[in-house]
């Protein structure tokens, strides 16, 4: 310390205060600004004296110096080298009070123009002292020049790295670069690239990893000292590409994150670290020397992994009565390799619900890159109708980041209408019949039997349909549903329940009965079909046929034969007396003969006569005269007729006797002397009947 003045008061030192100052006061006091305060006589020189007695030193030459040193006192400077001629610039500033008084304490500290009106002494000089002044560290700079998203197994980055020599005179030695990769990771993929450093030719069987493809950074030239030296102001930059390996992303999809920043190594001229402001995150600090650029974040994002289901089914075709259908469901892992290989963990279908257990079908299993699962299981399929079966198998599999693929693929099976098929058969009881001639009036009946049934196979194949039955017709008798009543089901009674509406399934029959009358003569037949109607339940029509005949036979002969005969009775009467005689009756079986005279079975008839023998013979005359024997008219003839009733078939012989006397025709004959004698002949006649 040294004054020009023979006295001065609380001598005080300022350091410049910048907000790089030390924020501390060296002396016992404490203020936030970098004040060196001298302690009165702390020196023990002469002109270190007590001249106000207070807390501040003063100082004086009227003891002879004008100079003391504080010798060990502590001073915090700020270190700069604004002459960059790599030595400290110690600037300060010396102030005084040039008035006496006690105003210097510890707790109040003296500067320049506290007292009003009192102006501020002081004097400023800046010397250099013999302390190096490190160069200031440059800022490092890394620029991303390529996307920062790859998806996965990743890919390529492009960067540049590049800095300035802040210092205007003074060199920096770059010792290291290097690009520092994921550093905030799990330390999976925590890796320091040396860009001065050979590269890697990575390919598909690359491991996972951080590899430098491409780099022209370079150590700068050696310019004597054996480092690469950055001369004052110089830029330094290169280009570099990094490519980076990572099949196994998060499991939760997000994507995989690096944080990269550039680090490099610094020393000055003397080969000491540049220090004074290190720029590295915390997992790369703790080395001087080492800074570190800006940070950039890459990514690898996830790719979601991809399967394909390939269904198929065995057969194809079915018919709608069913069969059992093979079903192989195929899952084609389609992923990279990176993502490989899936774990399949779900096997579902639609129309079957989980097939896990369903055949050989099972999950949980893995499948290899570029190779697939396979598996069947088989299912009954039916339907009623024609159409389709589609069922869909859906599987599920996750990569190794837990990323699941889905896919679904469907099978249709056609499913074949079976036609349906019925028949009838049609019965007539009884088959043959008695002619019925030519009476109008008379006709035979028949008894019809419609019976009906739906086939169960059609085809080869088993029938499925309900058939719903409409309709009963016949080619002679017209319509007969309404009449079809029916009374028969499977063989048991049955209803009676209508034809229209009446449903039978496959293998069922039923039956009615009509009735009918039919006229005929012998040797005709009556041939009649009948048609019977429906719908299957696919609304297809069916219809069957079928006719049943009826003989008409020849009757028995039905007819009575009531037999009746005319008999001409001719009489020849002679006289053979000597008399005269009078024909004075003439009867059949007593009854006198008189024409046209009924007598039940017979009636005479007695007017005209008739032949016989070619001979024509009179009626007879109840009074004809007969002459005496050898009179001429002696002799007697006529002739009458007997007519018998019909109805004498098979009866008894029919006897014209009286009695059992052959009187069954009697003439009398009486003389006329008035003696009232009289003769009578009498013949009898006998007629048979026989019918076989």
């Amino acid at each position: 310390m040294r004054t020009n003045a023979n006295e001065r008061w609380d001598t005080t030192f300022y350091l410049p205060l910048t907000e790089l100052s030390p924020q501390v006061v060296h002396g016992p006091n404490k203020q936030d600004c970098s004040i060196i305060l001298p302690i009165p006589d702390d020196s023990g020189e002469l002109a270190d004296v007590d001249l106000d007695d207070d807390a501040c030193g003063d100082i004086t030459k009227a003891n002879g110096p004008d100079e003391y040193v504080l010798n060990n006192v502590p001073i915090t400077m700020i270190c700069l080298d604004a002459d960059n001629d790599n030595r400290a610039d110690f600037n300060y500033c010396a102030a005084w009070d040039n008035i006496e008084r006690d105003n210097c304490s510890a707790e109040a500290d003296p500067y320049p123009g506290q007292i009003p009106n009192n102006k501020s002494k002081c004097n400023c000089d800046t010397f250099n002292i013999d302390v190096f002044i490190k160069p200031n560290p440059p800022t490092v700079l890394k620029t991303l020049t390529s996307t920062n998203t790859r998806t996965e197994p990743g890919g390529t980055y492009n960067f540049t790295a590049s800095f300035t020599n802040p210092n205007s005179n003074t060199s920096i030695f770059l010792t290291s670069l290097s690009d520092e990769i994921d550093i905030f990771s799990d330390d999976s993929y925590n890796v320091s690239l040396d860009l001065w450093g050979a590269t890697t030719v990575v390919n598909a069987a690359t491991a996972n990893g951080v590899y430098l493809i491409a780099t022209n950074c370079a150590q700068p030239p050696d310019l004597g000292n054996g480092l690469g030296e950055i001369v004052a102001s110089d830029t330094y930059s290169c280009i570099f590409t990094v490519h980076i390996v990572d099949s196994d992303l998060p499991d939760d999809q997000s994507p995989e994150l690096y944080d990269d920043v550039i680090q490099l190594s610094l020393v000055d001229k003397n080969n000491d670290p540049v220090t004074n402001g290190e720029t590295c995150p915390a997992a790369l600090a703790g080395t001087p020397g080492n800074f570190c650029s800006n940070l950039k974040q890459v990514q690898v994002t996830n790719l979601p992994p991809t399967i394909t289901v390939v269904k198929t089914a065995n057969p194809t075709q079915v018919p709608e009565s069913g069969a059992n259908v093979t079903y192989t469901v195929r899952v084609n892992n389609t992923s990279a390799a990176y993502d490989s290989p899936m774990q399949l963990t779900s096997l579902e279908d639609n129309m079957f619900g989980n097939l896990a257990g369903e055949g050989d079908c099972a999950t949980g299993g893995s499948i290899a890159f570029n190779d697939f699962y396979q598996c069947s299981f088989t299912k009954f399929i039916s339907a009623a109708g024609a159409g389709s079966h589609t069922n869909t198998a859906t599987a599920k599999a996750i990569d190794n980041e837990a990323g699941e693929a889905t896919n679904a693929n469907s099978a249709t099976v056609q499913i074949n209408d079976i036609p349906s098929a019925i028949e009838l058969s049609k019965t007539a009881n009884p088959t043959s019949v008695l002619e019925t001639g030519d009476d109008p009036s008379i006709s035979r009946s028949v008894n019809y039997t419609f019976l009906f049934s739906v086939k169960t196979t059609v085809g080869g194949d088993t029938a499925v349909d309900t058939v719903t039955f409409s309709s009963l017709t016949d080619d002679i008798f017209g319509s007969l549903t309404a009449g079809c009543m029916v009374t028969m089901k499977n063989g048991a009674a049955h209803g009676p329940v209508a034809l229209l509406g009446f449903t039978l399934d496959p293998g069922e029959n039923a039956s009615c009965i009509i009735q009918k009358q039919l006229r005929g003569d012998n040797g005709d037949t009556h041939t009649n079909e009948a048609t019977i109607d429906g719908t299957d339940e696919d609304g297809q029509a069916v219809q069957a046929m079928n006719s049943a005949t009826v003989t008409f036979t020849p009757s028995a002969p039905a007819s009575d034969m009531a037999f009746a005969t005319s008999m001409l009775v001719v009489l020849e009467m002679h006289n053979a007396g000597i008399k005269d005689l009078t024909l004075t009756a003439l009867s059949v079986l007593n009854n006198s003969v008189v024409n046209d005279a009924d007598y039940g079975s017979f009636v005479i008839r007695n007017a005209v006569g008739g032949f016989h023998a070619n001979v024509f013979y009179p009626a007879c005359n109840i009074t004809e005269v007969l002459g005496y024997n050898g009179s001429g008219t002696d002799t007697y003839s006529c002739a009458f007729t007997i007519e018998l009733k019909p109805g004498i078939e098979n009866a008894t012989d029919i006897n014209f006797l009286s009695q059992g006397v052959l009187n069954g025709i009697t003439a009398t004959l009486t003389d006329g002397d008035g003696d009232g004698q009289s003769d009578k002949n009498s013949v009898s006649i006998q007629v048979v009947t026989d019918e076989p």
